[in-house]
């Protein structure tokens, strides 16, 4: 397998509500997760992230948990219930994406159900987009 066979592209986000931005970028030795389908059925819901060319053909595109949290599983007092799911005050934190590093690729998309855990299963729609080619800042 030859060395580009393996490289990735590790990509750090953090977020806050609504807002993601790219922190870091890098290369790395290592072989992407395979890529799901490319086409999308129209009204798909969840999480998931593509690469597209400059002329927004889809070059890669994965489905995933998403990454981004309202709720967190915390300790109770209810004995009968050690564990309960307790909404977040605010959304806050960071998460990784890694994506075959591939020439061609200019945009990273990506696309989510509502965050809100109630709305989860609504369809997905563009959540952020961001220029590989222009640097961290989000696509507005």
């Amino acid at each position: 397998m030859a060395k580009r066979d393996v490289r990735s592209m590790r990509l750090v986000f953090s977020y806050e509500g609504r807002d993601v931005n790219l922190v870091s970028r890098q290369s790395v030795e290592m072989k992407s997760p395979v890529s799901d389908e490319l086409q999308t059925r129209e009204g798909q819901p969840g999480f998931w992230y593509e690469l597209r060319d400059g002329q927004g053909r889809t070059l890669y595109r994965r489905i995933t948990q998403n990454p981004i949290r309202y709720s967190a599983e915390v300790r109770s007092d209810d004995r009968t219930r050690p564990l309960e799911w307790q909404r977040k005050s605010e959304a806050k934190g960071t998460f990784v994406l890694h994506v075959p590093e591939l020439e061609q690729a200019r945009f990273l998309l990506v696309f989510s159900s509502p965050l809100e855990p109630a709305e989860s299963g609504k369809p997905a729609t563009e959540f952020a987009r961001f220029d590989l080619q222009k640097g961290k800042e989000p696509v507005r």
